[in-house]
């Protein structure tokens, strides 16, 4: 399964988990990946991407889980995750 589809649905299935713990500097670094890539990115982006930028899985999943709370996500699945108006602008 590739990468952010692990996390998004690991995502999917723990939202009732323990609160999201991720710092806002790995957030903010996620952020702004996501938007220098117009907003979105798909799985197999995300696989080749995020390793290289030092994100894991868990981390990852935490943060998305994180924005999705805050409504900054416009969708996300097994394809990818889109940011919201919200997420994408800041």
């Amino acid at each position: 399964m590739p990468f952010l589809a692990r996390i998004l649905t690991t995502a999917t299935l723990s939202l009732t988990a323990l609160p999201a713990t991720a710092a806002n500097a790995p957030s903010d670094k996620l952020l702004e990946l996501i938007r220098d890539n117009g907003c979105q990115m798909t799985a197999v982006e995300a696989g080749e991407m995020l390793p290289k930028h030092g994100f894991t899985p868990d981390q990852t999943r935490d943060i998305i889980r994180d924005w999705d709370e805050k409504g900054w996500l416009d969708g996300h699945g097994f394809a990818g995750i889109k940011l919201s108006d919200a997420g994408c602008k800041g």
